[in-house]
């Protein structure tokens, strides 16, 4: 992974990880990498990671192109500062390293934007790969005609993990939902005031705003995953995606969709296996008005509210034979019936189904329809279940953990505490690492997350254990092969472990 180097006079003084979010260079105290130069300006530069390219935005030079930091370059910042980006191994632990988006390349541009004002006044200002200063002063990019804002009062910042707001040490501050910020993440629907203007974030489009899905991949297994999504995406067949709860089968559709011909509709979402049985007919085909016992009003079904865009049906494997039925003929004909109505209507989705069970067992059992699963199944992925790409832990770890800084402050993993990671077997698949992360990280004081941190919560979560070989030699790869190391951070004695470790039926021989 590279890092960045910040140099004084051609020596090397601070290593800096390249994450997700814009670092902030300046004099100031407040930037994110602070450097006393006197040619630098209190807040200087905005570096930005994007796809494979690193950008040093001039904070002062308006909407300028950016510089591009290439690999092996030493670029000036100063009269005695630099900044190197090194091809490196980083061999210490770095806090929110980046991690990498679903397809590789330039990171999508915005699809949020700004409204300024209130209503006929209000104007709109549509967010792109740059950042954008708001203030009263005539080098802001967005200017407010209000004498309590200050000139240069706030700085929206895209990346590759969503959009930030920074207050730039404003007389009367930045509030996001009503609370004053320093630094925040925001995204369509949030509110924020500056002086006596107000400020929206909302979806370019007029949609939800919701995050793009992203994967998160290291491992070759979900590496292929992720290239059978982008071939699959420009199809308009139904899917089958298979793997056990928690694998992330909802962020394979949402995938799917917004890399779709029908990207710009509706993405609705319905889990199958969570619903009363006297109601899936229901909420999957809608209902007339009076059609049965508390049928108040007309309600559409998933189908039609997913019209012109996708439907993600979890859990298909749950329905009962006689709403398969049913689900059956609307794949054939693309009508809709709701219950009680007369006529049907036409609808027009990308389907999408998934399951945790094996769907050919469940044909061969008789309980589900083997003329459905073909239906359903034109095209298949399967994603693999966590413990057997291990590769994955760390960088979806640490992603986790980006994703809950703004609650819980700025925090990073030691590599022991990674390692432990690695080795567990992780039942709930990415869904239980998450929570054990938000866990470790709600209940770690320092900045620094150690194996004593998450074993401890691990133990808490009963997911402790004795680990099995094949756990144990992850752990010890986790520490580069040392088995000393490796047995202390699992409070074991180095020969206990060197033993479990050694293949069975095989005895040591004594010296002669």
């Amino acid at each position: 992974m590279d890092v960045l180097m910040l140099c004084y006079r051609g020596e090397a003084l601070r290593e800096f990880a390249l994450r997700a979010s814009p670092l902030e260079i300046g004099r100031g105290v407040g930037c994110d990498i602070v450097v006393h130069d006197p040619a630098l300006r209190e807040r200087h530069y905005l570096l930005v990671a994007r796809g494979g390219a690193v950008l040093l935005h001039d904070l002062d030079g308006g909407r300028g192109r950016p510089r591009t930091i290439r690999t092996g370059e030493e670029v000036p910042i100063g009269q005695h500062h630099s900044l190197a980006r090194l091809p490196t191994v980083v061999t210490r632990p770095v806090a929110l390293p980046r991690t990498e988006p679903l397809a590789a390349g330039e990171a999508p541009r915005s699809d949020l934007s700004l409204v300024v004002g209130r209503g006929a006044d209000a104007r709109r200002v549509a967010f792109d790969r740059r950042p954008l200063t708001v203030g009263a002063g005539e080098a802001a990019d967005v200017r407010v005609a209000d004498r309590t804002v200050s000139a240069l009062h706030c700085r929206f910042e895209p990346s590759r993990d969503g959009l930030r707001v920074r207050d730039l040490d404003s007389k009367n501050g930045t509030f996001v939902d009503g609370v004053a910020v320093g630094l925040a993440r925001v995204g369509a629907g949030t509110a924020l005031r500056i002086g006596r203007t107000d400020l929206r974030v909302v979806a370019r489009d007029g949609g939800s705003g919701a995050a793009p899905a992203t994967l998160v991949a290291r491992s070759r297994a979900l590496r292929g995953v992720i290239e059978q999504v982008e071939r699959f995406a420009k199809l308009a067949w139904p899917i089958l995606v298979t793997g056990e709860t928690g694998t992330g089968k909802e962020m394979i559709a949402r995938a799917l969709h917004e890399r779709g011909p029908r990207a710009s509709g509706p993405f609705v979402a319905i889990n199958a296996g969570g619903m009363p049985a006297s109601l899936v007919e229901s909420e999957l085909f809608g209902h007339e008005r009076g059609a049965f016992t508390g049928a108040e009003h007309v309600h559409r079904g998933v189908f039609e509210q997913a019209n012109g865009g996708t439907l993600f049906l979890d859990e298909i494997g749950e329905l009962p034979l006689d709403l398969q039925s049913r689900l059956l003929r609307v794949l054939e004909t693309w009508e809709v019936r709701r219950v009680g109505a007369e006529r049907a209507t036409p609808v027009r989705v990308r389907l999408v189904c998934a399951t945790h069970r094996d769907p050919r067992a469940m044909v061969a059992d008789g309980r589900f329809r083997q003329d459905l699963y073909y239906r359903i199944a034109q095209l298949a992925l399967h994603v693999p279940p966590l413990r057997e790409r291990p590769e994955d832990v760390g960088a979806l770890a640490k992603h986790f953990l980006d994703a809950c800084a703004d609650e819980v402050g700025r925090k990073g993993f030691e590599e022991a505490a990674l390692a432990r990671l690695r080795a567990h077997g992780w039942p709930g698949n990415a869904r239980e690492l998450r929570n054990v992360v938000r866990r470790v990280a709600a209940s770690c004081a320092g900045a620094w997350i150690t194996l004593e941190d998450v074993a401890g919560v691990l133990e808490d979560l009963g997911g402790l254990g004795e680990l099995d070989e094949g756990q144990l030699r992850v752990l010890v790869d986790g520490f580069d092969g040392n088995l000393a190391a490796a047995a202390r951070a699992l409070g074991l004695p180095r020969t206990t472990l060197r033993d479990r470790l050694r293949p069975r039926g095989r005895r040591p021989v004594a010296p002669g």
